[in-house]
């Protein structure tokens, strides 16, 4: 079966739609990287904790996908014009853990030592958003989303000037994350500016997917709106098809 490619079709209905309003920051589905390389589109940012290399490997759950693949500490940032300007935004991926460890995203990233991070926690349960700052991380929010290893789960992250949610789902679970309610909530504007990225924490293994930043929740229903000419998968996390 034919993969549906998220930085075509995305860019195919955008340059003719004529939209004016909204807009998409980034899209990324690893799909033309090399394996074994790093993400062509993505930028190592120097963290003093730790400097692992994020990877692109094959989808232990299909290895006709590719996918990022996260093994200790290592941050990574969209290469993209005006990233640092990014503040409001939305954010859905696709999100794997291969060992019950910590593992985290990062947002609103200033710099390698200032930005959030949005952190599955060890035990299988536990979601918490952390501030990192100067080099001391403290704990900001936290909630709960019982999950297992080796399962694919869609995210969502909704950042609106101080407040902060995170939706999670099964991947294969259809249920619009409008329907549900957010996993870990705060208000918190330490950060005022700054791009998504992935990053590795300790001994965690994880892997990411799908990537789609967009502005607003109309960008998202515009781009799912040509669905039905088969242009574009309305689950995000079925863009490309396993």
């Amino acid at each position: 079966m034919l993969k549906f490619n998220v930085i075509v079709w995305a860019l195919v209905f955008f340059t003719f739609s004529g939209l004016a309003t909204g807009k998409v920051l980034f899209i990324d589905d690893f799909e033309k990287d090399e394996i074994g390389k790093e993400p062509s589109n993505w930028e190592h940012l120097n963290f003093a904790s730790g400097n692992s290399t994020i990877t692109i490997e094959k989808d232990p759950q299909n290895p006709q996908n590719k996918v990022a693949k996260t093994e200790g500490i290592g941050l990574y940032i969209p290469k993209v014009a005006e990233r640092e300007n990014w503040s409001d935004y939305i954010w859905d991926f696709d999100w794997m853990w291969e060992n019950d460890s910590y593992v985290g995203t990062i947002y609103r990233v200033e710099d390698a030592e200032a930005h959030f991070h949005g952190s599955r926690r060890q035990g299988a349960t536990d979601m918490k958003i952390y501030t990192r700052k100067a080099g001391t991380w403290a704990e900001i929010a936290s909630g709960q989303y019982p999950n297992e290893n080796n399962v694919w789960y869609s995210h969502r992250l909704i950042m609106k000037g101080k407040r902060h949610e995170i939706y999670m789902k099964e991947r294969d679970d259809e249920t619009p994350f409008e329907q549900l309610k957010p996993v870990v909530e705060v208000e918190n504007d330490m950060f005022k500016k700054g791009p998504v990225g992935m990053m590795g924490i300790t001994a965690g293994v994880s892997y990411f997917d799908n990537m789609v930043v967009v502005e607003t929740i109309e960008d998202f229903k515009r781009l799912q709106a040509v669905d039905h000419h088969r242009k574009l998968t309305a689950i995000w996390g079925r863009i490309k098809n396993r």
